[in-house]
């Protein structure tokens, strides 16, 4: 049981190093990743989102530290957070999505998306959040469940960091699924081999989260490069 503690904890810290890396200019600068400014009429909906995020992370390695310290009540009192930091993140990040697309802030192409179909990976990411964090708040009471669900919620808004961070760009490349999801998909077949070295069973919860996060990833890759797609996102924008 320790051992299966320690391993959400020190998950929750690396996705924090994760996000501060990321999103630091965000945070504490008030800049795009890059250094440039944000454009005025996305100041507010970025700021919001991004510390949303943010102590999304924070919240997420606090209460498995809670966990590995063994203070129950402290974690099921903080757990209610989670009601409030999830909405926020469920709706500024469709806010920032759609009105950066209006504004081209993402400029002509995103890990080669252009803008209207980067929108499609953007709303499914905040989607697979919306859908496991609210399959983990509604098992908080059965932590086999409860515990991998809320990871895989941390892990489908990942990508937001790791693709602001140089390192791991120069290891997945900048081109489509592959720079965008494979250090997320990467990092979570990697958390799921060593959860099931360190119990010596294969956790099912686990593992069919990761199974749904990377299928829903690879057809919403897909969808978005369709014209269905862009008639959608046309009328979207239109809004």
């Amino acid at each position: 049981m320790k051992a299966d503690r320690y391993f959400y904890t020190v998950t929750g810290a690396i996705f924090l190093v994760l996000t501060v890396l990321g999103f630091q200019q965000y945070i504490f600068g008030g800049k795009h990743f890059n250094g440039s400014p944000i454009d005025p009429p996305l100041v507010a909906p970025v700021l919001a989102h991004s510390l949303a995020v943010f102590a999304w992370y924070v919240l997420f390695f606090v209460q498995s530290l809670l966990i590995s310290v063994e203070n129950r009540r402290l974690h099921m009192k903080l757990g209610w957070s989670v009601l409030l930091v999830g909405t926020m993140i469920a709706v500024t990040g469709p806010l920032v999505a759609v009105r950066s697309t209006r504004l081209a802030t993402f400029g002509a192409n995103v890990f080669d998306w252009p803008g209207p179909q980067f929108l499609l990976i953007m709303f499914t990411e905040i989607g697979l959040f919306v859908t496991f964090a609210a399959l983990g708040v509604l098992n908080r009471k059965r932590p086999r469940v409860h515990r991998p669900m809320m990871l895989m919620a941390s892990l489908a808004i990942l990508s937001g960091a790791t693709g602001r961070i140089g390192l791991v760009n120069s290891i997945f490349g900048y081109h489509t699924w592959t720079a965008l999801f494979g250090p997320v998909v990467a990092l979570g077949a990697l958390l799921l081999v060593l959860r099931t070295l360190m119990t010596r069973r294969l956790d099912r919860e686990f593992a069919y989260g990761f199974a749904a996060l990377t299928l829903a990833t690879v057809v919403a890759a897909r969808l978005a490069a369709t014209s269905v797609w862009g008639s959608w996102a046309g009328a979207i924008l239109k809004l």
